[in-house]
């Protein structure tokens, strides 16, 4: 199977996906992860920690029927993974002060100026993040490039103010993993001794 490596989310077929709402099981704490891609990361953390209920929103279909046939294969029923783009579905797909915590994993760098309101994390995203959170809630990225990194700590401190605490102190990333959960890439930087830099918040 051939799965594109990136997908252009401000193409205007990928404006009118519409999902519906995720039915999340009462009494299970949330947790999305954005750009899930096989869900890796996600099904770690089921494994680690069973008591709560997984989203992976991911834009490409053929990772996501993927990524759901093998949690269907391993049994991890609480790991759903929907086909929709981040950029204008995610007040869709939750309520407001549903999601415990929100995961970016390795986004699509865009390398190119052109190319940078591509970017996973917009105003826009952030804000809807912010609405998404339960008061409290946590939101983690993890990227293997500066400028993302650098462009993603902008957006939540400078940008957003009021919003979101550094959870570890102002412009400071943070010096090791907070979850024993990998993701493929991250998996990957591991082995080959890339740095990744790591941003975690909660919402104020």
């Amino acid at each position: 199977m051939r799965v594109r490596q990136h997908v252009n989310p401000l193409k205007s077929n990928f404006f009118d996906l519409a999902p519906e709402a995720v039915r999340v099981p009462p009494g299970l704490p949330l947790e999305v992860e954005l750009g899930s891609a096989e869900a890796w990361f996600l099904m770690d953390r089921a494994r680690h920690e069973p008591h709560a209920f997984y989203v992976g929103v991911e834009i490409r279909r053929e990772l996501v029927d993927k990524a759901n046939g093998d949690c269907a294969r391993l049994g991890l029923g609480q790991v759903h993974n929907v086909f929709a783009n981040i950029s204008v579905d995610l007040p869709r797909l939750f309520r407001p002060r549903q999601v415990r915590r929100f995961f970016l994993n390795f986004p699509d760098p865009w390398f190119k100026t052109k190319q940078h309101k591509r970017r996973a994390l917009s105003a826009p995203v952030v804000a809807q993040i912010a609405e998404l959170l339960v008061p409290g809630g946590e939101f983690f990225v993890n990227t293997d490039i500066f400028a993302i990194a650098l462009d993603a700590m902008t957006e939540l401190e400078l940008l957003a103010p009021g919003r979101f605490a550094n959870l570890r102190e102002p412009w400071r990333f943070l010096p090791a993993p907070v979850f024993a959960a990998r993701s493929r890439r991250e998996l990957a930087c591991q082995d080959q001794g890339i740095k990744i830099w790591r941003l975690g918040y909660r919402r104020i």
